[in-house]
């Protein structure tokens, strides 16, 4: 099913599933570029839960020059974590859900912050992909009747006309990604560890030790499968955990895309051979990007199994001689007590309903994390370079 909609300089045809998608849509991409159809039919095949797609193909006077990937997000009452959230706005998101059943419209990939979701060709200025962007989410907004728009991870020539050209969007604060720089001098953790102030090389020392006698293997593909619902389990303690939830994988989404992508690792953690953790991360040319984790919360304080992981995690980056290890948005304090830096980001919502607005501004003043309590970490001797 595809459906298409003009105004006068531009018009867009949106489709529901990959294989509608025409020769059109693969002549404005490059090769091997994500918005292919084959890489897009791989998320449909995981069916993701309440998660369904849109794909807009933007013509401009008849020609085709832009294509965008579209989430469509049920958002039910488990957005918000009880145990996180004040009783009042606990109460009230789970009243407005449960009577008006909200949906967000995603630009951008709610799982992952590598991918390009919106491509132009290159003959487009950035304001006209800007445009064309925009026509596309107006498009996709009222074929999907969603109540909010998100836009993340989109390239930074074109995120600055949100903020100059769109007012209705408003820009989220604090969402940061924490990076560390690989400095050229270390070969290994020992390396890492001797340039620690004293007081953090005392701690890492402590965390390390408290995991000897666990065992840490990359799983095959094969295995990978065998042990999904480990995996699953064990990122469900971590999800359940996190104060909103912007939906969830399943079971098969890592196993899939790991069949699928052979520059994604997964490492899994057992103690008295029994799995207690596990790590993924995306191997690119430069970067050891982490991906999802898991751990078992009963033994995290004992075996600090989260920090365990972020070392792992930097283990790995140096031993693949990468630059930079991207452990991405949640946890800021503890990756910056590591040495991590902030990247901070351009995520802009847009919600239709005022009332529905308030709750959301309120949350996220809530849940937005403290500017003092991990801006004054600095574990290093010296700046890393």
């Amino acid at each position: 099913m595809n459906c298409r909609l003009k105004n006068k300089t531009w018009h867009v045809v949106l489709y529901n599933h990959s294989t509608e998608l025409p020769s059109a849509w693969q002549s404005v991409l490059p090769i091997d570029h994500f918005l292919q159809p084959a890489s897009l039919h791989i998320y449909e095949l995981i069916q993701l839960p309440d998660i369904s797609f849109l794909y807009a193909l933007v013509y401009q006077n008849e020609k085709p020059v832009a294509a965008g990937y579209f989430q469509v997000l049920s958002l039910k009452k488990s957005l918000l974590s009880k145990s996180k959230s004040s009783s009042a706005i606990h109460g009230l998101w789970q009243a407005f859900s449960w009577l008006v059943r909200p949906k967000l419209l995603v630009g951008g990939h709610l799982f992952r912050h590598d991918i390009c979701s919106f491509y132009a060709i290159k003959e487009l200025a950035p304001f006209e992909i800007f445009q064309a962007y925009q026509i596309a989410i107006q498009f996709a907004l009222k074929q999907c009747h969603a109540h909010a728009v998100l836009i993340k991870d989109v390239q930074q020539p074109i995120m600055v006309y949100f903020q100059h050209h769109a007012p209705e969007y408003f820009l989220l604060r604090n969402d940061i990604s924490m990076e560390m720089k690989i400095a050229q001098s270390w070969h290994s953790l020992t390396d890492y560890e001797a340039a620690l102030k004293h007081k953090y090389g005392q701690r890492f020392r402590k965390i390390r030790q408290s995991l000897n006698g666990a065992t840490i293997k990359e799983l095959s593909t094969d295995e990978v499968f065998r042990h999904q619902e480990v995996l699953y389990g064990l990122y469900l303690q971590v999800c359940e955990r996190q104060p909103v939830r912007l939906g969830l994988i399943n079971a098969a989404y890592l196993p899939t895309l790991k069949k699928a992508n052979n520059n994604l690792h997964i490492w899994l953690v057992e103690n008295d051979q029994k799995p207690i953790a596990f790590f993924s991360a995306w191997n690119q040319e430069t970067v050891l990007d982490m991906f999802y984790i898991g751990f078992d919360y009963t033994l995290n304080d004992s075996l600090q199994l989260y920090f365990n992981l972020l070392f792992f995690g930097l283990e790995q980056a140096i031993r693949l001689g990468k630059k930079k290890l991207i452990l991405g948005r949640t946890a800021l304090e503890a990756k910056a007590r590591i040495g991590c830096e902030p990247l901070y980001l351009s995520t802009y919502l847009f919600i239709k309903n005022s009332g529905l607005r308030w709750l959301v501004n309120q949350s996220w003043k809530h849940f937005s994390p403290s500017e003092e309590a991990w801006e004054n970490r600095h574990p290093f001797k010296k700046i890393v370079e």
